[in-house]
């Protein structure tokens, strides 16, 4: 997974050294550009920080729940016609936390599983726990499976019964109250199990909608990207403001060009930074001759 593919809205927490003093700074993503991942602006005593050395970046994904830790490149403001915010770059793929970290939630309902796909292989199940990494299942003793195996289980959970389906991999067996139980790894989290852990992790913790969008920071409107424009029209325009910070154009107001196409201060193969050579000197006199000729055969064509 690269940082650019980081969902809109994940909370990042970067630990940073200013001064020799240890901080912890929280933002917000906004969403993913080529060139990294555009995040909520950060100052410190009213200045834009800028982290030109690796630091340590934590960022729970909003998408699939995970949290990834990585060293970023830079961390560096930039300026959109949208407003002020941090660009962070990471040269290398974020990998996720260890899966065993992950909270797990009770279910305690019956399901159907099959292996490999085949119907054949259809038996009865019970759905023990569930977490964003995996889940666990009772078996009968007359399910023969092996560590290794993919599994296709079914489970209706909810007042309406909803149906979830998961596709996962055996990973180790044991037993439950004496009865033999498989532990899945989910590799790829379907929107249905997400919904399903988030409305179980509200539950268990009293969380509710309501309660959720009123503790919500509120968005400062300097800030904020325009919603009549799409997601991807904006990332274009983002993309287009940052191009223009680092090659600016022929006709920007900070640009000086001279009226005279061949002054020595127009061609950008000379520099005025630089001693120099006595070659340059030479051409550049040339061209000044050059400039004073073809001024004076103006002003003879006006008279």
């Amino acid at each position: 997974m690269n940082i650019n593919d980081i969902a809109a809205g994940s909370q990042i927490r970067i630990h940073a050294s200013i001064n020799n003093h240890n901080i912890v700074l929280m933002t917000e993503a906004i969403f993913g550009i080529n060139a990294g991942l555009l995040c909520k602006p950060m100052e410190y005593f009213g200045k834009y920080m800028q982290f030109l050395e690796p630091s340590k970046v934590q960022i729970r994904n909003k998408r699939d729940g995970r949290i990834y830790k990585f060293m970023s490149t830079s961390i560096t403001p930039v300026k959109t016609r949208y407003g002020n915010f941090h660009l962070i770059k990471c040269s290398s793929a974020l990998e996720p936390e260890n899966s065993r970290k992950s909270e797990r939630f009770s279910l305690e309902k019956v399901g159907l599983f099959r292996i490999s796909g085949n119907s054949a292989t259809l038996h009865n199940c019970i759905v023990h726990d569930i977490s964003m990494r995996g889940m666990s299942i009772i078996i009968d003793n007359n399910s023969k499976c092996k560590v290794g195996d993919r599994i296709d289980i079914t489970f209706r959970y909810g007042e309406l019964l909803h149906q979830y389906e998961v596709t996962a991999e055996v990973v180790r067996m044991f037993t439950v109250s004496g009865r033999p139980a498989l532990g899945c790894s989910i590799a790829n989290m379907n929107v249905d199990i997400i919904g399903l852990l988030n409305a179980k992790k509200n539950e268990k913790y009293g969380l509710s909608e309501s309660s959720i969008t009123a503790t919500a920071p509120s968005t400062d409107t300097s800030t904020n990207l325009n919603p009549e424009i799409s997601k991807e029209q904006q990332i274009v325009e983002v993309e287009e403001d940052l191009a223009r910070q680092l090659i600016p154009e022929k006709d920007s107001p900070h640009r000086k060009i001279s009226a005279n196409p061949l002054d020595p201060a127009n061609l950008e193969h000379i520099s005025r930074k630089e001693p120099k050579t006595l070659r340059q000197q030479r051409k550049e006199a040339r061209m000044a001759e050059q400039a004073k000729a073809i001024e004076n055969l103006l002003d003879l064509r006006d008279v």
